[in-house]
């Protein structure tokens, strides 16, 4: 005989739909530019909940009503095939030839909280020196640099520091190889800005690129959401999104061109659902998915895990290892990554 729902269980069944609905429509969010759908490309900022919410419903409907758990369970199959894996199982390579490798770090570090109410430029400069101890990169790409840190960053004698607009703030490429060539993309009507540098080892050079596309504009919880205005919440997103493809699209355009293997860094203010992060990985490796653990967070939000920062390499380098970062004086967590050729 067949087992009725009872009311709450239908109305969790009709919320399971609309929940698997909409999931099932961000599997288009990759292939959609911003500027053609703009309200549409928000839902990027939602797949993560909504793999969580789906994956809520199976547990509920295993223990309740087996029959149920269908719609959910094949969404999340299909989003498992579509999007990749969410949680990554790695293991360390083992470096063949340790001359031709180069470890990589990336960093948000929030203007090194110079503007917060209690900035303690003290720790931060030990709390980012424990972080240069520990992972000793070869190079270091820093979005949101402040001129007056307190970070000794003596061992890194080749700097391009870039201040636009500014003579304070701006973001930075450190090396401890010299550079053939460098410059920055100073995008049109925004404070954000990309930087690249040709760096030569031995008799080998590299391209590794410094991102910081168009930042969302809006505060880090979900109270101030729901208490602010939601139709500015929406024109301001899309509108950051819009420009990201804007600013990705040159971006991609001057790697393609690149006679050198390349190494692209930093904060994308965007989820690997979105169309900006499937547009600048085409061809290039996710150092995360190679070599990385765990969910990847970068970033949290209300304490809701988010990645959005990233380490990508072109397809002729070998990513031999990939850490997010667990210390961190900023509102973002580093990533770090070694690759060899």
């Amino acid at each position: 005989m067949k087992k009725k729902l009872g009311l709450f269980n239908r109305i969790l069944y009709w919320i399971n739909l609309v929940v698997a609905f909409l999931l099932v429509v961000c599997f288009i969010l990759p292939f959609i530019p911003p500027k053609s759908f703009p309200t549409i490309s928000l839902l990027s900022l939602a797949v993560f909940p909504l793999l969580i919410l789906n994956f809520s419903f199976v547990i509920y409907w295993l223990f309740k009503l087996k029959q149920k758990i269908v719609i959910s369970l094949i969404v999340l199959i299909i989003a498992h095939f579509h999007f990749g894996s969410f949680f990554q199982f790695s293991s360390e390579s083992k470096i063949s030839n340790s001359e031709n490798s180069l470890r990589v770090l990336s960093y948000n570090v929030h203007l090194f909280n110079a503007y917060e109410e209690n900035p303690q430029p003290k720790i931060v400069a030990e709390t980012f020196s424990e972080i240069l101890t520990s992972q000793q990169p070869d190079i270091i790409c820093i979005q949101e640099f402040y001129a007056e840190n307190e970070v000794d960053f003596s061992a890194y004698p080749y700097q391009y520091i870039y201040y636009r607009n500014s003579e304070r703030l701006g973001h930075a490429i450190l090396s401890k190889y010299p550079f053939l060539n460098k410059g920055s993309f100073d995008f049109e009507n925004t404070g954000n800005n990309a930087l690249y540098v040709d760096v030569i080892k031995d008799k080998d050079t590299l391209r590794v690129y410094n991102l910081h596309l168009q930042s969302l504009g809006i505060a880090s919880s979900i109270s101030s959401l729901q208490e602010g205005d939601k139709e500015k919440f929406i024109k301001r997103t899309s509108n950051a999104f819009k420009k990201q493809q804007e600013q990705a699209e040159i971006i991609k355009k001057h790697q393609q061109a690149s006679k050198y293997p390349v190494l692209l860094c930093g904060d994308f203010n965007n989820t690997p659902f979105s169309y900006v992060y499937h547009n600048l990985s085409d061809n290039l490796k996710d150092a995360f998915i190679e070599k990385g653990n765990g969910i990847g967070t970068t970033y949290l939000f209300d304490s809701f895990p988010t990645r959005i920062d990233y380490i990508m390499s072109s397809e002729e380098l070998n990513v031999v290892s990939f850490e997010n970062i667990n210390t961190t004086f900023s509102d973002h967590y580093p990533v770090s990554a070694r690759v060899e050729w």
